[in-house]
């Protein structure tokens, strides 16, 4: 097998370098932008245009689940349905869970990375370099981290989960593939194939503290929460066996013959059942771990590799390598109920349990095929709960099993499976009911359940409440018990049973009311409560503007808190309650006024407030041109004068 595993690293290194120098478009991507790559760059994936599809189907459903998307390793592309890729150059293997963050951990032999799927958006989010040829890979519930088996590399990378980084390398024996953790001791177990021994790790220290020898070519690695113990499968050299490892002592405490070849190993919980995929016996192997003894063998497809249990359904779930398919096995029955196809050479697989599917890694198309998972078929029955007495059109309610229903017909129905269940019915006003509660046994019929309800005669008596003190016609209300009546008469009444009840009285603008509110006590007679309006005064007082310096009879105006009034007298008045109020004068053309605007504070009095208007005089300047216009006109009125004064005494000669 050590040679198979090497010709396997060599035509998968091969392939890559033969696309790569031949020039085929590549590309890498991670969680940034693509980029385009050459035969030293290997730090993402590599994606492709020329993906053929063989099928593409979204349909394909059974009581087992179905593959809701194809996830392409190539180029990060999420697919509906099964999308079966014939081109491939990554090799995905190894598949684990991280409860921590919620995402999925995929080996990629090829490129000496792992993938790290966002379960919310099934998309690659992130690529890890790691050692070489990268296989199993496990999650640490403990510290958070995941480990990787690097096979070719003879150790161990460690990634934080929370920063998605190998924060260190450990050292292992030879060719390790399968990882496991046991939660009850915190050490991480690594199978070598090629040394037949399985290296613990304490995830506290991450280092090896001991090296366990197995079987031969040991690979798959699971743990048993219930009695403790590790299951290593040795696959190679014709062990066909289970090693068993005490968690406790670190010892060898069995070898369980199983099929041939046994690969994967997965623990079912539910049953403490573990199950041991064979290669070459096509058949899963039942191990009991009460008693550490092959109790079934189920038969699969052909090759079975990987298998993981889903506890939402209670299925394990088989890889079939060259069968292209994954088996589903109940769990309670032992019994193959499903095959679902998924890409080529699926490996790897795991299940996600906080969105219920299941993640195949399938090597040889580059891809993960994510499955949707169906929760096991239970049988149902109906439990109908029949009422009488209640008028028709009357709406009722009943819980069971801590599910509540309400109906305003005269049947109310559950739906569940086998089982003893509690029931009450809710109360209805006006009503007695039999039986109130219950209990319901179902044993594979339907029930029914009768119900009755008797009218109960409740009298009610009357409250009114009589105002005084609101002018006739006035609008006014009550809340009484959440109940609100206006009327504009002086009374407003309510009927109502025995008990004390709270009320409250509508504000009316103009008045205040006594009481406001209050409660009432109802005891076997109607009751009266007086309500008393008060008209509320408001004292208004003059706010007088006193003008100086305006010619008799010119026109001027005020604005006061934003009414404006006009005058030709010296005065403007308004009349308002306490309170600040701002003002403004208008401006008249030719006098300046002041104040122009201010605030004036009412507080229990008058007010006035002067206002001046001054006369703005003008200067009119002279330019130079003015001067001399001036001058001439002298000039020429008095050489008139001198010619006036020698005609006249030439007259006179």
């Amino acid at each position: 097998m050590a040679k198979k595993n090497n010709v396997m690293k060599i035509v998968a290194v091969s392939i890559v370098l033969l696309f790569l120098v031949s020039g085929f478009s590549v590309m890498a991507y991670g969680s940034g932008s693509e980029k385009s790559i050459s035969s030293g760059d290997k730090s993402g994936n590599i994606s492709n245009t020329n993906i053929t599809p063989l099928t593409q189907n979204s349909s394909q459903n059974n009581s087992g689940g179905y593959v809701k998307y194809t996830l392409v390793l190539l180029n990060n592309s999420l697919i509906n349905g099964n999308f079966v890729n014939t081109y491939n150059v990554l090799y995905p293997v190894g598949v684990a869970f991280d409860s921590a963050n919620g995402y999925i951990y995929v080996t990629i032999y090829s490129l000496n990375n792992v993938s790290v799927i966002n379960g919310a958006t099934n998309k690659v989010i992130a690529n890890i370099s790691v050692g070489s040829s990268p296989w199993g890979v496990a999650f640490d519930s403990a510290n958070g981290y995941i480990y990787v088996a690097d096979s070719a590399s003879n150790s161990v990378s460690v990634i934080n989960g929370a920063t998605n980084t190998v924060i260190a390398n450990i050292s292992v024996g030879s060719g390790p593939q399968g990882v496991a953790f046991d939660p009850s001791n915190g050490y991480v177990y690594v199978t070598n194939y090629d040394s037949n021994n399985v290296s613990v790790i304490n995830g506290t220290t991450n280092t090896v503290i001991a090296n366990i020898s197995v079987g031969s070519g040991p690979q798959g690695v699971a743990f048993d929460s219930i009695n403790g113990y590790v299951y290593v499968t040795n696959f190679y050299g014709y062990s066909d066996n289970v090693s068993v490892i005490n968690g406790t002592t670190n010892t060898v405490i069995a070898n369980i013959s199983v099929g041939s070849g046994p690969r994967g190993v997965a623990f079912d919980p539910s049953n403490g059942y573990v199950y041991v995929t064979n290669w070459y016996s096509k058949g899963v192997s039942v191990i009991s771990g009460a008693t550490n003894t092959v109790i079934a063998s189920i038969g699969v497809g052909i090759s079975s590799w990987g298998v993981a249990f889903d506890p939402s359904n209670g299925y394990v779930y088989v890889t079939n390598w060259y069968s292209k398919g994954v088996s589903v096995i109940n769990g309670a029955t032992n019994n193959v109920i499903a095959n679902i196809s998924v890409g080529l050479g699926p490996l790897g697989v795991a299940f996600d349990p906080s969105n219920e599917y299941v993640y195949v890694a399938n090597y040889l198309s580059d891809a993960i095929s994510i499955i949707s998972t169906s929760p096991q078929v239970i049988k149902k029955y109906t439990v109908t709960f029949t009422e009488s007495g209640l008028p028709s059109g009357t709406s009722w309610s009943m819980t069971l099993n801590g599910t509540t229903e309400s109906s305003t017909t005269d049947t109310i129905t559950f739906s569940v499976p086998n089982g003893t269940y509690s029931y009450t019915i809710g109360s209805v006003s006006g009503y007695t009911v039999s039986p109130s509660s219950g209990s319901i046994t179902v044993n594979g019929a339907n029930v029914n359940q009768a119900i009755s309800f008797t009218s109960v005669t409740t009298p009610l008596y009357t409250i009114t409440f009589t105002e005084s003190g609101l002018s006739t016609g006035t609008s006014w209300s009550v809340t009484f018990n959440g109940t609100t009546e206006s009327s504009s008469t002086n009374t407003i009444t309510f009927s109502e049973p025995n008990g004390t009840y709270s009320y409250s009285i509508a504000t009316v603008s103009g008045y205040k009311v006594s009481p406001s509110s209050g409660s009432i006590t109802v005891n076997g007679k109607n009751v009266n409560q007086a309500i008393t309006f008060t008209p509320v005064t408001t004292s208004l007082y003059t706010i007088t503007f006193t003008e100086s310096g305006l010619p008799f009879g010119t026109s001027w105006s005020v604005t006061l808190n934003g009414k404006t009034e006009t005058s030709t007298t010296n005065t403007i008045s308004f009349t308002e309650p306490n309170g600040t109020y701002s003002f403004s004068i208008a401006s008249i053309n030719g006098l300046s006024v002041s104040p122009s605007s201010g605030s004036i504070t009412v507080k229990g009095t008058n007010i006035s407030q002067n206002i001046t208007f001054t006369s703005v005089t003008t200067t009119t300047s002279h330019s130079s041109n003015d001067y001399l216009i001036y001058i001439i006109i002298a000039v020429v009125v008095i050489a008139a004068a001198i010619g006036a004064v020698v005609a006249m005494g030439r007259r006179k000669k």
